[in-house]
């Protein structure tokens, strides 16, 4: 009598993915959505995306991070409003819905808490920097003159390069040295964080992206789109090695770059 057996195929690790908020116009309806990109990229890198409204309240969010496994926090067309940091008004900002904006604050604060395993990206990367105590430039062309384009204005696609510090998380998953990336920021970091030195820039010194070095807690920030049309093959690793991270629940999978 011959005896048959099942093969177990391991789940897949929970990624959370929170949404923008764009309010009801004249002709359209109140919507929220998010970059297919994000959910594609996560999918394909063994991860299961679960898209978070932003219509839960703190009690709700906390019990649903309670079933995540890793977070991916995701950039947005529009920005963070100065009035909400303390700085003046610029007529080259656009803030986004306060809806979006408490929501993914309240979000941001409580992945820190929880040390949740998080990639954070474009105006992610910013929320959750000045969470932790970072702050921004509201207008790249207008604090830093100097600074090279990070966007191209007539909407097309822009690269720059971005140096990786030798030995981190990002020059392990990029290769090392100079790379070239896809740019469409007008905001970027200004003071980093404490939680976050390690702090890859661009050739004129702006901010690029950040990672911790807490043995308990992976999280790594990009200004770039590894999600998007114009990502390289290169960025795909970077969600491989984030959603394998989540898959152990061990930072040793993240930190074999190190």
């Amino acid at each position: 009598m011959s005896r048959t057996t099942s093969k177990v195929t391991p789940s897949r690790p929970v990624i959370g993915i929170n949404a923008d908020f764009v309010p009801a116009g004249k002709t359209s309806s109140a919507q929220m959505r998010v970059h297919a990109g994000y959910a594609d990229s996560v999918f394909a890198a063994g991860g299961l995306p679960l898209v978070i409204p932003t219509s839960l309240k703190e009690r709700e969010l906390e019990e649903t991070l309670d079933k995540l496994d890793g977070f991916l926090l995701t950039g947005g067309p529009l920005d963070l409003d100065p009035k909400r940091l303390g700085m003046p008004p610029s007529p080259h900002v656009q803030p986004m819905p306060a809806r979006r904006e408490d929501f993914d604050r309240m979000l941001c604060r409580l992945i820190v808490q929880r040390k949740m395993p998080c990639l954070a990206v474009a105006l992610g990367a910013l929320e959750l920097n000045i969470i932790c105590g970072g702050s921004i430039f509201l207008h790249l062309p207008t604090d830093i003159p100097k600074s090279f384009p990070h966007k191209d204005l007539n909407g097309g696609v822009h690269r720059h390069a971005v140096m990786l510090e030798p030995g981190t998380r990002l020059d392990h998953i990029y290769g090392g040295g100079e790379n070239p990336v896809n740019s469409y920021h007008p905001q970027a970091v200004n003071k980093i964080a404490p939680c976050f030195p390690v702090a890859p820039q661009s050739i004129d010194g702006v901010v690029e992206a950040f990672e911790t070095v807490d043995p308990h807690w992976n999280c790594t920030g990009v200004q770039w789109h590894p999600h998007s049309e114009t990502a390289s093959a290169l960025d795909m690793q970077l969600f491989e090695a984030f959603v394998q991270s989540c898959t152990r629940h061990d930072l040793r999978v993240f930190q074999a770059a190190a």
